[in-house]
C-alpha cells in the first residue's frame, strides 16, 4: 500500500489549499513587486521568521506571477508600490469582481521604488519603516 504524502493530504482536505491545517496559523502575507525576484523576494525572506511568506510579480514574465490562489491564499498583500497595486486593479476590474473585493480589502500599498538589488540595507531600511520593524 502507498503512504500518502503532505501534499496527498491537503488534495484531499475539504479547505484545500487555502485552508489546510499542515501549514501552520501563521498570518500568510503575500509581497508583490513586478518581477517577483527583487523588492517582493527581499520582504520575503526578511519577515519569513514572523509569517508564512511568498513573493510574486505583477509582470506577466515575472519569475513567479501573483495568481489567483495566491491573492485568495493571502491574509495580507502587501504591494511595493501603487503602480503595482493599480495593475492588478485593473485587470480584475475586467475580468473578476469578486477578486477585486478580496485584493483590495486585504492590500497594504508601499512606495519603495524599482532601485535596489535584493536584501540591499536600503530596501530592507525601507521595508521596515513602510510596513513593520524585522
Amino acid at each position: 500500500m502507498e503512504t500518502k504524502t503532505f501534499s496527498d493530504h491537503i488534495r484531499d482536505y475539504r479547505g484545500g489549499v487555502f485552508a489546510n491545517p499542515y501549514q501552520g496559523t501563521d498570518k500568510k502575507v503575500v509581497f508583490v513587486c513586478s518581477m517577483g525576484i527583487l523588492r517582493s523576494a527581499t520582504a520575503a525572506r526578511i519577515y519569513a521568521h514572523k509569517y508564512n511568506t511568498r513573493s510574486a510579480g505583477t509582470w506577466n514574465d515575472a519569475l513567479v506571477q501573483l495568481s489567483d490562489n495566491l491573492m485568495i491564499w493571502a491574509d495580507e498583500l502587501v504591494f511595493v508600490n501603487r503602480h503595482n497595486y493599480e495593475q492588478v486593479v485593473r485587470h480584475l476590474e475586467d475580468d473578476d469582481e469578486p477578486l477585486l473585493d478580496v485584493v483590495k480589502r486585504k492590500s497594504k500599498v508601499l512606495d519603495i521604488p524599482d532601485s535596489y538589488e535584493h536584501m540591499h540595507p536600503e530596501l530592507i531600511k525601507a521595508f521596515e519603516e513602510q510596513y513593520e520593524p524585522v
